[in-house]
């Protein structure tokens, strides 16, 4: 029977095998992400830096376009106002238009955010990623569940925002020095759209825009103002640029007058601070289009259906989310329709 310990040895060496090739492969993608965790920004976009006279270590300001697929990176100049420095393109997120409400609904929030140091995930099976801070405050306070939601690498999302590997690197890498200086979080704001009047027309049936009025108020002071919008909460609501102090507590009472407080540029400096360098110009996939924003909820199973048009690859893939598993490890689980 020695035939059959020899079989029985060699079964065994070659799971030993199997098992420290596996672990050799996993640390090379261990420190693969690490790596590029470190990765220092472009020198392309540090000589951009330079030409708009912002320090390295500068505050950074994050925008989101969910139905442009965009995602803007602003940077503050010596007097505080902020530069448009690079604009990428976010290859997929999760949903349709309107704010995330429910663990497994597979939306993309919208509102304001804010990253900390603790959010950072250089070990992240997308690469790299960072936790956007959803829910916050308002969110708990109006019921609204979920977690996890991140900005990642990788192109595949069901309710983060994906980027490609290569951008996600850049991103990341914003985000890292300015908490790196000493800046406590980074605000990163999520809207459906570029608010403007031609858009909210557009979009003036849409069931989300009883959700879009502190929103369209951020992004129209931004734009005359090019500082970073303050937000405060009460009353179940957001404030934005308040005169009156409001606090952050969303269950306390508004002040009875509030007012706005807001230091407008003229508008020739407005948009010569929102001019980026075309040679940092950002080309990539945008799985999700403009024509795919909208969707319904089944009535009998409460599944969410979206639409893909652009690209024919879907931004989830068939599956029924389990509740017991946050956002960002759903995969891509939600049933989709294609036209």
């Amino acid at each position: 029977m020695r035939w059959r310990w020899h079989l029985t040895q060699q079964a065994l060496l070659l799971a030993a095998m199997v098992v420290v090739a596996g672990s050799a492969v996993m640390l090379s993608h261990a420190r693969a992400d690490e790596v590029a965790a470190e990765k220092p920004l472009p020198s392309a976009i540090e000589a951009a830096l330079i030409m708009k006279e912002i320090v390295p270590e500068a505050p950074v300001y994050i925008r989101v376009f969910k139905e442009e697929s965009e995602l803007e990176v602003w940077k503050a100049r010596p007097n505080g106002r902020y530069a448009l420095v690079k604009t990428f393109p976010v290859c997929n997120w999760g949903g349709t238009l309107g704010p995330k409400r429910v663990m497994g609904d597979s939306m993309s929030p919208e509102g304001f955010y804010r990253v900390t140091p603790e959010g950072l995930k250089p070990d992240s099976k997308y690469h790299l990623a960072f936790n956007i801070g959803y829910p916050n405050a308002l969110d708990r306070a109006l019921g609204r569940t979920g977690n996890y939601i991140m900005v990642h690498g990788d192109c595949r999302s069901v309710g983060c925002f994906a980027m490609s590997d290569k951008y996600i690197e850049e991103i990341y890498a914003f985000v890292r020095d300015a908490l790196n200086a000493g800046e406590p979080s980074i605000p990163i704001h999520v809207f459906p759209f570029r608010m403007t009047a031609e858009n909210m027309k557009r979009h003036a049936e849409n069931e989300a825009r009883a959700t879009w009025k502190p929103l369209r108020e951020a992004f129209d002071d931004f734009a005359r103002t090019r500082e970073p919008p303050k937000i405060g909460m009460c009353g179940k609501r957001y404030v934005v640029n308040a005169l009156t102090p409001v606090g952050n507590d969303p269950n306390a009472d508004c002040p009875a007058v509030i007012g706005k407080r807001i230091a407008p540029l003229s508008p020739r400096s407005s948009k010569r601070l929102v001019k980026a360098d075309p040679r940092l110009e950002a080309q990539g996939p945008k799985l999700k289009s403009a024509e795919a924003s909208f969707g319904w909820t089944s009535p009998v199973s409460g599944a969410v259906f979206a639409w893909g048009t652009d690209s024919g690859t879907p931004s989830a893939r068939p599956g029924k989310p389990s509740q017991n598993e946050s956002d960002a490890a759903l995969g891509a689980m939600q049933p989709i329709l294609k036209r």
